[in-house]
């Protein structure tokens, strides 16, 4: 791959400093032994923050750029501390409240102390400001598994490149360690923030969620219209992209709505698909950050050979020509 010869130009919401050694973002999570994002083994590294408000969305502790308190009513032991450290009185003594709704965050103005004097693990403490150098030791140190697997280093969120420089560095500093990459996107950032990274990222996951931009501005809060010009422009690429289409009932899982996104796919010459069908892993997160949950009554879809819904999104996809993954 080509070296890039600048850095991004703009900072996302979650970057501290610019300077090379001291650069950092918030990160609210980093998972190993990952399989399914990317090949080989892979390591996860979740940046907070997104532009979008998908109303499924099964990680909504990835959506604001700082760090955040989730509350876990069946840990608390009522011992009281978190009400003498909250400075802003955010915090219901009783106890009874709606699990997740014990914290006003009309009120709370995430200083944390909270969490950071909790000593059951009620309230936890969701992302955390981490340097270049602290994500990279932890991405080094299983260089064994990603030679071996053929694995290497997956960015997520959120969306990663909402925090554009932070983002590329740990894909530079990835590809200099002759280390897999691939990343993570819903499309939804500056042509220029995506096009820096590109150089550096050997495998494009990329999200489209739907064909018609109404819909897809009701249902996430934004326009697709940034997301397919961004996508096309991907599409001329040499890049190896893999789109990924969430399938959520009541929005994008009818044959008309599956035949425009496939077709859209095909005109612009994409190769390979895969589903990522509706489920509820996310459910319990809302509650525990005080926010009601859409989709909490529908049902997951299921595998493959078991969900009619899979069979016919891929009975589509192929017939346009495009390989869905299972």
């Amino acid at each position: 791959m080509k070296r890039l010869d600048r850095a991004a130009s703009e900072k996302g919401p979650g970057e501290q400093q610019h300077s090379h050694s001291s650069l950092s973002g918030v990160v609210f999570n980093i998972q190993d032994y990952a399989v399914d994002d990317g090949p080989g083994i892979r390591k996860l590294i979740f940046l907070k923050g997104c532009p979008l408000r998908c109303a499924w969305c099964s990680n909504p502790e990835s959506q604001k750029f700082t760090p955040e308190v989730e509350f876990f009513a069946q840990k608390c032991i009522r011992c009281g501390r978190c009400l003498q450290a909250c400075p802003e009185g955010a915090i219901n003594i009783d106890l009874s409240v709606e699990n997740g709704f014990k914290i006003d965050r009309s009120r709370c103005n995430a200083c944390l102390r909270c969490a950071a004097q909790c000593p059951s693990g009620a309230l936890r403490e969701i992302g955390c400001v981490m340097t270049l150098d602290e994500v990279m030791r932890e991405v080094v140190k299983d260089r064994s598994y990603y030679r071996t697997s053929g694995g290497g280093v997956t960015l997520s969120g959120g969306e990663p490149l909402a925090q554009p420089r932070f983002a590329l560095k740990i894909l530079e500093q990835c590809y200099q360690n002759n280390i897999h990459t691939a990343i993570e996107t819903a499309g939804y950032v500056p042509w220029a923030d995506l096009e820096a990274v590109l150089p550096y990222t050997d495998l494009i996951i990329y999200d489209v969620k739907h064909w018609e931009e109404n819909a897809h501005r009701r249902m996430t809060g934004k326009s697709n219209r940034r997301i397919l010009q961004n996508l096309k422009r991907l599409s001329e690429s040499d890049r190896e992209i893999l789109i990924r289409v969430p399938l959520i009932p009541s929005f994008n899982t009818d044959s008309e709505t599956l035949t425009e996104i496939a077709k859209l796919l095909a005109d612009i010459r994409i190769k390979r698909v895969s589903f990522l069908p509706f489920h509820q892993f996310g459910k319990s997160k809302y509650h525990r950050l005080s926010r009601k949950y859409t989709y909490e009554h529908h049902p997951n879809l299921l595998s493959f050979h078991q969900s009619p819904t899979l069979e016919e999104a891929k009975r589509i996809f192929e017939r346009f020509g495009l390989t869905v993954q299972e």
